[in-house]
């Protein structure tokens, strides 16, 4: 089993991470602030997941712990569906140690740090010398995170209040730090807590390809902030941020040939992000069949598709139905990016202003991307009966 040096060592070579940092996560192991129960999800249908005790299982906790990946920590019911999901973690350390990196502070930096976890995170800014404010929501992680920070110095403030609504008190901060995922918009309230200059750090991403890490700096003005992706993470969506999906539109969907073979437009990660940044509020999975199989779409706004895989291109291999014709949009997003000479995730950018506004851009703010679901694609026919093959999620 790997020590937590070990890690670190490993850590520090993927993200290139400055040597005072690495010392900081060297003197603050993961394991501090890890609780007695952690969650494994077992495979298989519906989800489950079992407990792993420190005390019962020291070896598999401590595997846990001084991994690349992050620890489950608190469960919750799906408002979807009942089941279990995680609604606390300990982040991944490779993305802690890029976020904490791209914020560029020295010690003696105000920071704050949104979404307090388990409270690591805000201890390793105090033991690189950063003055933090933690803000959780979670009543119950809060007077855990205060516990274990109550050691920290300098002395990390934590509060209970919402993380979206930032802390106006404290502003303005030299740099802000989240530790869960948006979708569409930057408060435009962070933006006003920074000082000018300051780097704004955030999981940034689209239902159907979850995130990005966006690193924002505050322009002169103060009136916005701007950056690009530093590559991909992998963050809980904000709570109120958890897609709601309504029930499937109903009526005749409207039957077509694909125009392009589904496997080549959902087979690349940096497809899926470039298509997830132009299709607001679409995300998709394969459905288990006996035949041919077959990729799901649907829509916050309860617009739905499916695409035959195997024979994409014979009539009716694809049904669409709803306001939107989600498919058909998803096509021209990859034949958007396609066009551009497939273009990795970081060269994609976000222009923000405090208002909330994302303006989303290729290389520069001068090359906007295009929004397919208002690029005039015809609107599904009229409603008459729900389809079956869609209401499982």
């Amino acid at each position: 089993m790997d020590t937590w040096g070990d890690l670190v060592a490993e850590v520090a070579a993927a993200v290139d991470l400055p040597a005072a940092w690495r010392d900081t996560f060297e003197a603050v192991p993961r394991s501090r602030f890890v609780p007695e129960d952690v969650f494994v999800r077992e495979a298989g249908l519906p989800r489950r997941y079992r407990a792993v005790n420190r005390s019962a299982a020291p070896l598999e906790w401590e595997a846990l712990v001084c991994s690349r990946e992050p620890v489950i920590t608190q469960l919750s019911a799906s408002s979807f569906d009942g089941e279990p999901v995680p609604s606390s973690s300990s982040s991944a350390p490779p993305a802690v140690a890029a976020m904490l990196a791209l914020l560029e502070i020295s010690p003696g930096a105000r920071v704050l740090d949104l979404g307090s976890g388990t409270g690591w995170t805000a201890a390793l800014l105090a033991a690189f010398g950063a003055h933090v404010t933690s803000i959780e929501a979670d009543p119950e992680l809060v007077l855990k995170v205060r516990a274990a920070l109550q050691d920290c110095r300098p002395l990390v403030d934590v509060l209970r209040a919402d993380a979206m609504k930032g802390d106006a008190h404290g502003a303005p901060y030299d740099a802000l730090h989240c530790a869960f995922a948006v979708r569409d918009q930057v408060p435009g309230v962070w933006i006003a807590q920074v000082r000018p200059g300051g780097r704004i750090v955030v999981p940034f991403g689209t239902l159907f390809s979850n995130t990005g890490l966006l690193c924002l700096t505050v322009l002169e003005d103060g009136q916005g902030a701007q950056g690009k992706f530093a590559g991909g993470v992998s963050f809980m969506w904000e709570r109120g941020q958890r897609p709601r999906w309504p029930q499937p539109a109903a009526g005749d969907p409207e039957r077509s040939a694909a125009a392009l073979d589904p496997s080549t437009v959902l087979g690349s990660a940096a497809g899926r992000w470039a298509i997830g940044l132009q299709v607001p509020g679409v995300t998709w999975d394969p459905v288990p069949t006996h035949g041919d199989r077959l990729q799901r779409l649907w829509c916050t706004d309860g617009s739905w598709a499916t695409v035959v895989v195997d024979h994409w291109g014979e009539p009716e291999s694809v049904a669409q139905c709803g306001k939107r014709r989600i498919w058909d949009e998803v096509c021209a997003a990859w034949s958007w990016w396609d066009g551009r000479g497939r273009p990795d995730r970081t060269r994609f950018g976000v222009s923000a202003d405090r208002t909330g506004a994302c303006r989303l851009w290729l290389d520069t703010p001068a090359t906007p991307l295009p929004d397919q679901s208002r690029a005039g694609l015809p609107n599904a026919r009229g409603v008459t009966h729900s389809v079956p093959e869609v209401t499982g999620r």
